[in-house]
């Protein structure tokens, strides 16, 4: 089975808080074993005979109100959502609507990346009608736009993944 290497990163950080004996995935919290299964890449989690009844048991706790598990043996951060991509180095996440900036408003998740840098200003039919506008492009979609931060000795990691493949 292949694993990518931030599926083995989360297991090495998880595994590295639990008590020294035979430790094995079953061990593991419930939370625990959602983080790990979430963040399988290669193959999704789908793919992992292992995860798939932990993953079906999470999306019933979901459907019936119940909340994100946590998982206290990785010191991970609760489910953080990122729908989009980083805009360019220059240009920032905005989303269209009437501000005074054009009809953009600055937001983490808006789904355009604007160049504030650079306004036009824009006039039609000579009666003064004019307004400013920016550069701007749409943010690409993630695949996969959930994530958890793991703090570990080395810092915090963020590590994104898709709840998708059910």
């Amino acid at each position: 089975m292949k694993r990518a290497p931030h599926l083995v990163m989360i297991g090495m950080a998880l595994l590295g808080l639990v008590p020294m004996r035979a430790a094995q995935a079953q061990d593991a919290s419930f939370g625990c074993k959602v983080l790990l299964c979430a963040a399988a890449t290669a193959p999704s989690w789908s793919g992992i005979p292992y995860c798939v009844p932990v993953m079906q048991d999470l999306f019933r706790r979901l459907a019936h109100g119940g909340g994100w598990p946590t998982c206290p043996e990785g010191n991970a951060s609760g489910l953080g959502y990122e729908p989009y991509q980083p805009c360019p180095a220059g240009m920032t996440a905005a989303q269209g609507g009437p501000d005074g900036n054009g009809g953009l408003t600055p937001t983490a998740n808006g789904n355009l990346c604007v160049d504030f840098s650079k306004p036009r200003r824009v006039c039609f039919g000579g009666h003064g009608d004019c307004s400013t506008e920016y550069p701007t492009t749409s943010r690409a979609m993630r695949s996969d736009p959930y994530f958890v931060d793991i703090s570990t000795a080395n810092g915090t990691q963020r590590f994104y993944f898709s709840l998708q493949g059910y």
